[in-house]
């Protein structure tokens, strides 16, 4: 039943290009998650643990936790979880329009003719909220719960990255940018052109390999622990708040990814090389999106797995 709704939704919604953090970005997110929600709610960690062992594609995750016990394959299984939906594009469970939600953003510079009806491009949010309800209700099968609760590790993830968010529009480009995926810049390690939603998606340049990714985890929780972020909010239903984190996204999308220090071109042969201090504000930008994306992520879980008391 769950399959046909959402085969529905996706026919119902225009499909799009954009990737997502890279692999190893929502890998991360999902290392912090689980160290979040083992030191604050083991029981959460078994409910996660029961429901993915009715994974209707189980294979891809015994591989990735390997010969690993305890703690170690229960990150490994949580990093598997959120890149899962990227990792199956072109299969049975692959939704293309549910990785964004793109709000039109005019390019001042060249606005369009036209601007834009002012609709949400994608089915992040539905997918979100559709997910939810799934993976909360004890009497849905197994599998769509699993299937739902890796879809929720790997949204919260998505819509922290801020072009995920937006979608520029300008006389160049009137029916969108494809949230970057139409620009171009120089990689400044490589000198080869890239779009603006792939440098955005492997901003913080980690290794996909599962033990790099935990270190990484834990460099950014050590670097921007839960305190610093005045984001995280205790007010009910702050753990499900989809639109605010999407709000947020967009707000750094307009002020850093497409900010006045941002140069690129719509060919390939013509991508100019980023300056030094825009390089530097992704890397800062997309390191705090993803910390954060691991903090709500484990709030989320437990907010809709905690046993009632």
């Amino acid at each position: 039943m769950m399959r046909r709704v959402w085969l529905a939704l996706v026919l119902a919604l225009i499909p799009a290009s954009a990737s997502a953090w890279s692999r190893s970005g929502h890998m991360v997110s999902g290392a912090i998650a689980y160290e979040e929600i083992n030191a604050r709610d083991p029981k959460v960690l078994a409910q996660i643990l029961e429901i993915m062992a009715r994974h209707p594609e189980r294979a891809p995750f015994e591989v990735a936790v390997g010969r690993e016990s305890g703690g170690e394959r229960t990150r490994r299984l949580f990093m598997e979880m959120a890149r899962w939906p990227d990792d199956i594009r072109g299969g049975s469970y692959d939704h293309p329009t549910w990785h964004y939600a793109g709000r039109a953003l005019s390019d001042a510079k060249q606005p369009p003719m036209q601007p834009r009806r002012p609709e949400v491009a994608g089915a992040a949010r539905e997918a979100f909220a559709l997910s939810i309800v799934v993976v909360a209700d004890p009497a849905a099968p197994a599998s769509e719960r699993a299937v739902g609760l890796c879809w929720l590790f790997h949204l919260v993830g998505d819509i922290h990255q801020p072009l995920h968010a937006v979608d520029q529009v300008s006389s160049a480009l009137p029916e969108g940018d494809r949230g970057g995926g139409l620009q171009f810049l120089l990689d400044p390690r490589t000198r080869q052109p890239v779009t603006l939603h792939l440098f955005w998606d492997d901003a913080i340049r980690a290794s996909a390999e599962p033990a790099a990714a935990s270190e990484q985890a834990r460099l950014l929780r050590a670097k921007y622990p839960r305190s610093s972020f005045a984001e995280l909010s205790s007010k009910p239903d702050a753990a499900r708040d989809f639109a605010t984190w999407a709000l947020e996204s967009f707000e750094l999308a307009r002020t850093v990814a497409y900010g006045p220090d941002l140069k690129t071109s719509a060919s390939e042969n013509a991508a100019p090389l980023p300056a030094d201090r825009y390089v530097s504000n992704v890397a800062t930008t997309s390191e705090r999106r993803i910390a954060l994306a691991g903090y709500r992520l484990a709030d989320l879980m437990i907010a809709v797995l905690r046993p009632p008391n």
